[in-house]
């Protein structure tokens, strides 16, 4: 039996595949080329104030067109006065959020951890004598536990002497510390500018891009652009939401429940949420570690909570914002966070998607052409 595939099913197949080959190898020149790998962090090193400004302006464009279109709409300031009151608006917005973070869930966060560290010891000894007694009843020994529950107890206890002792020269590391506050003012300060001056820089952008290429090609090349925007705006403000709302609804729930180290656990649980697919399970594995050394009941509650918590953020919370606007199968998802999480960590587990994204868009027009252009069909490859 010959099966048969729609036209532009078979286009999307080939398009996908194209795009998965390149970006194997790309992988292939950053993992076995170290130096290409140290040449490419040292241009982002160099490049990071603008970098992060085009990112924040990229962030805060939404506040600034929702004050000015939406709040203003009816006012009869001149448009470079609202601008203005929109790009002031959205760097009020950013330090409120940037404020309160720092004011209201570091203090938690450090409190937990402190907590955490100083009572490791007790938890490992109440969950060893809990775990001894279960293997006695059992009728199995329990030589192996004491040995495995004295080593992980060294370790982390190995650990915590060690961050203890580089905390401090952690905090010495003044000038570190100035030249990352330094940059990130730098970035405001260029995101402000590029708030005030996007129109100027599309328009010098077009006179640029159409003195360069054929008339066509700009066409595609501003299209491609608007897309790219339109794909990582709607992913990334999109997941932020997503990911704000598991974090306050695993508090809640933790809370409700009565586990421990609810803003600590919730947190991790927010933060690797915005990684795709994987991060939910990502997230799970310390929340679970933690209250397996306070009690093991507690890490299986929170297991089968947080099951739950990812089967509706997969299902109806996670559809509900960001829907299917990347169009990508699941496998090329899967497959986008694993060679972006191999080339560049957990940023590249998280872009990795988006980018994929905007790859497969540029090869499966690239295709679409060049079949057009030498006359063949989908059904004559297949």
């Amino acid at each position: 039996m010959k099966f048969k595939f729609k036209e532009q099913t078979k286009e999307n197949i080939l398009s996908l595949t194209c795009s998965g080959i390149l970006l194997l190898c790309f992988y292939f020149l950053i993992t076995n080329f170290p130096q290409l790998k140290l040449f490419l962090g040292n241009i982002i090193g160099i490049l990071l104030p603008f970098i992060l400004g085009f990112s924040l302006a990229f962030l805060l464009a939404p506040v600034t067109a929702r004050v000015e279109k939406k709040w203003l709409a009816k006012s009869k300031m001149k448009p470079s006065a609202k601008r203005k009151v929109g790009v002031a608006a959205a760097i009020v917005f950013l330090f409120v959020v940037l404020i309160s973070f720092m004011a209201i869930l570091i203090p938690q966060l450090l409190e937990s951890v402190m907590t955490l560290s100083t009572q490791l010891s007790d938890y490992l000894g109440k969950a060893n004598t809990l775990l001894n007694e279960i293997t006695e009843g059992l009728g199995f020994k329990t030589g192996w536990l004491e040995m495995v529950f004295s080593s992980s107890e060294a370790l982390l206890e190995s650990m915590l002497g060690m961050a203890k002792d580089y905390v401090p020269k952690i905090l010495n590391y003044s000038w570190s510390f100035v030249r990352q506050t330094f940059n990130f003012f730098i970035a405001v300060i260029i995101a402000v500018y590029i708030l005030l001056e996007k129109e100027r820089f599309t328009e010098q952008f077009k006179k640029l891009a159409y003195a360069l290429l054929p008339k066509p090609k700009v066409e595609s090349l501003i299209q491609l652009s608007r897309l790219t925007s339109r794909m990582f705006n709607s992913f990334i403000i999109g997941k932020m939401i997503d990911s704000l709302i598991i974090g306050v609804i695993c508090f809640i729930g933790m809370l409700i429940m009565r586990l421990p180290f609810a803003v600590l656990i919730s947190f991790i649980v927010g933060l690797t949420n915005m990684i795709p697919v994987f991060g939910p399970f990502i997230g799970a594995v310390p929340g679970i570690f933690i209250l397996f050394i306070v009690d093991p009941i507690y890490s299986l509650i929170f297991a089968v909570f947080v099951l739950l918590l990812q089967q509706f953020d997969g299902n109806i919370l996670g559809p509900m914002i960001l829907g299917d606007q990347l169009g990508l199968p699941s496998l090329w998802v899967m497959f986008s966070i694993i060679v972006g999480g191999g080339m560049f960590d957990i940023l590249g587990m998280f872009l990795g998607v988006p980018v994929f994204a905007v790859l497969y868009v540029v090869v499966r027009g690239f295709v679409s052409g060049r079949l057009k252009e030498k006359n063949i069909r989908s059904d004559d490859m297949l």
